[in-house]
C-alpha cells in the first residue's frame, strides 16, 4: 500500500475514533413544532349589565307619634310589636286646663249667640232702636267666639294619640304619668325613621322626660328598599328596573322587586342617588333596619353574540382578538358592549361561526401558523 493510501486511512481512523470519543454520530437539528392554542366560537344568549349594591328595608310608611299638647300621660294602650289600625286610639294624654278653657269658651259662645239673637231680634223689629252696625259687630262677636270654641275642640282632641295606617308598633318611648311636651323638641327622627337622640331610650322601660315621639310605628305589609346609586350608573334607572334582593337572614331565600322611584337628583356629599325598590312582605318576615343585597338589571339584550373576557384585548371600539384562519392567526378588530364580568358582547367583527383564541397573549403573532383544539367550554 502506498503512503498517500495509508494517510487517508489514518485520517478516516482518527474521525471515527473521535466521533466515538465524543458520543458517538451528531443528530440532526430539532424543528420546532408550531405553538397549540384553545379556541372557543361565540355564543349567542341573553346579556346582562348589573350592578350589586347594598340595601337598608324601611316600613312602607313609617311615623313618629309625637304630642301636639303638652300634659302627663294618662293612659297607653300599646307597646313595641303590637299590631293596630288605622284610627285606633294608642295613648290618652291628661292637660285638665284645655277643658277648663274649652267650658269657657262655650260659655262665651251661648253669651254672644244670645246678644246677636236679641239685637237682631230688636233690629227687626224696630231698625229705630238698634243700628245695623250693633248687630254686624254682634255678630262677628259670635263668630269669633265660634272659632275660638272650635280650636279648643280641636286641641282636646289632639289629647289623644291615634294610629294614622295600619302597622306594628317600633318602639314606645312614654309611660303613664310622664310629662309630655308638644312638638318635637331635641328629639329627632332622621329619614330612616329610626330615633337618633340617646335620650329616647333612657332607661329600661324607655322613661324619658318629653319632647319627642311617645310612639313610632311602621307598616311592613310591604317594604320600601332605599338603595344608594353611583354616578356612574344612575343614567340607567328607569321605573321598574328589575331588581333582586338576597337578605343574609334567608340564604336559600330570593325576593324579587322593581325600582318603583328615584331621586333624580344626587346626594352632594357621596354623589350617589337615592332609589327604592318597593317588595311584598308576606308574613312580615323581613323587619325594617334589615341589610339587603339587591342586584339591579340595568341593560338586558336578549341575543347577544359574546365570548369569553379573557379573548377579548382593549374594550369598545378599540377592542380586538385572535382568530385562526386557514391554520393561522389573525388578529380581528371588534366592537363590544355589555359585559357581565365573565363574558363580554361583541357588536361587530365576529360572526357566530368564527374561530376565536380563547385566551389572547401576546407571545402569539398574527400569521403564525397553529395548531388548535375547539375548547370544551363552548355552548
Amino acid at each position: 500500500m502506498s503512503v498517500a493510501k495509508l494517510c487517508i486511512v489514518a485520517i478516516v481512523l482518527a474521525t471515527v475514533t473521535l466521533g466515538w470519543a465524543c458520543g458517538g454520530p451528531a443528530d440532526p437539528m430539532p424543528v420546532p413544532d408550531d405553538p397549540s392554542v384553545e379556541v372557543i366560537r361565540p355564543q349567542r344568549g341573553e346579556m346582562v349589565q348589573s350592578i350589586d349594591l347594598p340595601g337598608d328595608a324601611v316600613g312602607f310608611s313609617e311615623a313618629a307619634l309625637h304630642a301636639k299638647v303638652t300634659g302627663y300621660l294618662e293612659s297607653i294602650g300599646v307597646d313595641k310589636g303590637d299590631w293596630v289600625k288605622a284610627g285606633q286610639v294608642l295613648a290618652q294624654i291628661q292637660v285638665p286646663e284645655l277643658h277648663s278653657n274649652l267650658a269657657r269658651a262655650q260659655a262665651s259662645l251661648t253669651i254672644a249667640k244670645i246678644t246677636y239673637d236679641r239685637l237682631k231680634h230688636v233690629q227687626l223689629s224696630d231698625p229705630r232702636l238698634v243700628s245695623q252696625q250693633d248687630v254686624d259687630m254682634a255678630y262677628a262677636k259670635y263668630q269669633e267666639t265660634q272659632a275660638a270654641m272650635q280650636t279648643l275642640r280641636t286641641m282636646v282632641a289632639y289629647t289623644k294619640i291615634v294610629a294614622p295606617f295600619d302597622g306594628v308598633i317600633t318602639g314606645r318611648f312614654a309611660d303613664p304619668g310622664a310629662l309630655i311636651r308638644a312638638g318635637g323638641g331635641d328629639f329627632g327622627v332622621d329619614e330612616t325613621s329610626g330615633l337618633i337622640s340617646p335620650g329616647a331610650t333612657e332607661g329600661a322601660g324607655g322613661h324619658r322626660t318629653g319632647g319627642g315621639p311617645i310612639l313610632t310605628l311602621a307598616d311592613i305589609n310591604r317594604l320600601r328598599i332605599y338603595i344608594y346609586v353611583p354616578e356612574g350608573s344612575y343614567p340607567l334607572i328607569r321605573l321598574g328596573t328589575p331588581a333582586v334582593l338576597q337578605f343574609d337572614e334567608f340564604p336559600n331565600r330570593v325576593f324579587k322587586g322593581s325600582v318603583a322611584r328615584f331621586a333624580t337628583s344626587l346626594d352632594l356629599a357621596t354623589r350617589t342617588m337615592l332609589t327604592e325598590v318597593d317588595i311584598d312582605n308576606p308574613g312580615h318576615v323581613i323587619y325594617p333596619r334589615s341589610y339587603a343585597h339587591v342586584t339591579l338589571d340595568l341593560i338586558r339584550h336578549s341575543d347577544a353574540l359574546s365570548v369569553p373576557s379573557t379573548a377579548i384585548q382593549g374594550n369598545g371600539e378599540s377592542a380586538h382578538v385572535l382568530v385562526v384562519k386557514q391554520g393561522r392567526l389573525a388578529e380581528v378588530p371588534v366592537s363590544t358592549g355589555l359585559s357581565d364580568g365573565s363574558r363580554v358582547e361583541v357588536t361587530s367583527g365576529l360572526t357566530d361561526e368564527s374561530v376565536v383564541v380563547a385566551t389572547y397573549s401576546n407571545a402569539l403573532s398574527p400569521g403564525e401558523k397553529v395548531r388548535f383544539s375547539l375548547s370544551k367550554l363552548r355552548s
